[in-house]
């Protein structure tokens, strides 16, 4: 997961983009305070995402008041006030993802090419052992995760069900950890088409310099414009599948935050990739789209 899934603040209200900020901030705060200054660097949209959906579906109210930057004492935000388990928890997830991928980076390239994650990773080693004492269970989801995907990285898999399985399999599970019945299974799946939807949104942007740098990218193996057309239509399916997961749930908040994400903010994101960045989300209704 690394940031492609967030908000399209002109479709938002004031007062629920004041409530994602609150998240968002409340987030680098635990960060900051759970893994040390320089943890917040490693946050990005996703785990917010991992943080409010959780909230979402919580039994504690997050609530808000007014606060400072702990960067910049000058810029006011708003901060949650509860939910401190949820933020904990993402938190530690984004920790837990960086030394993996950290570990990835260095397994995937020469000595030279990889000495500054070498340099790294003690740190994020050290993060991890914190944050794997608390969940466990996180850890091994997410090295699994990995374990998979660098498995079909190095077999070149051709299928786009097969290698965006083991990123959408982990989001679906951490979604899930500490909920029951049937709110876990709706979060898994949730999770499952967010992930699967991460998954190619950063396969279409990363297409250019994986066809230069010969990397594996699954749509690379047909011509550019059929592979550029068929990213842009897997990701419309999965954002469809996404949107008819989400009208089935009921989030006890943030309700109006998840929808923007899911209807306005995947749109954007795929604009943006395709150097549409000008081009306004047209929030088409994805689930009267073809089934995946």
């Amino acid at each position: 997961m690394f940031g492609y899934v967030k908000i399209y603040k002109p479709e938002l209200k004031v007062k629920d983009y004041e409530a994602y900020k609150a998240v968002y901030c409340s987030l680098c705060r635990q960060m900051k305070k759970d893994y040390g200054i320089f943890a917040p660097l490693t946050l990005n949209y996703d785990f917010t995402l991992l943080a409010l959906t959780r909230m979402a579906f919580s039994e504690e109210c997050p609530g808000f008041k007014s606060g400072r930057c702990e960067y910049n004492p000058l810029k006011k935000c708003q901060k949650c006030i509860n939910g401190t388990a949820e933020l904990e928890f993402a938190a530690a997830s984004a920790m837990l993802m960086c030394y993996y991928k950290v570990q990835d980076d260095i397994e995937d390239s020469s000595f030279f090419k990889s000495l500054a994650k070498r340099l790294l990773k003690p740190y994020f080693a050290i993060k991890r052992k914190k944050a794997m004492k608390k969940y466990a269970e996180a850890d091994a989801v997410i090295a699994k995760a990995m374990a998979e995907q660098s498995k079909i990285e190095r077999e070149k898999t051709e299928s786009i069900d097969a290698a965006a399985h083991p990123g959408a399999a982990a989001m679906g599970e951490l979604l899930k950890i500490g909920f029951a019945g049937e709110t876990a299974e709706e979060l898994q799946r949730f999770g499952y088409l967010t992930g699967r939807w991460v998954y190619f949104a950063d396969a279409l942007d990363d297409m250019e310099s994986d066809r230069k740098t010969n990397s594996y990218n699954v749509f690379n193996n047909i011509s550019k414009e059929e592979a550029k057309e068929k990213a842009v239509k897997v990701l419309n399916l999965t954002a469809g599948e996404l949107a008819r997961q989400l009208e089935e749930m009921k989030p006890k908040r943030f309700k109006e935050i998840l929808e923007n994400i899911v209807f306005d903010g995947t749109e954007a994101c795929v604009n943006t990739i395709l150097g549409k960045e000008k081009n306004k989300p047209t929030r088409r209704r994805r689930n009267e789209q073809e089934s995946l």
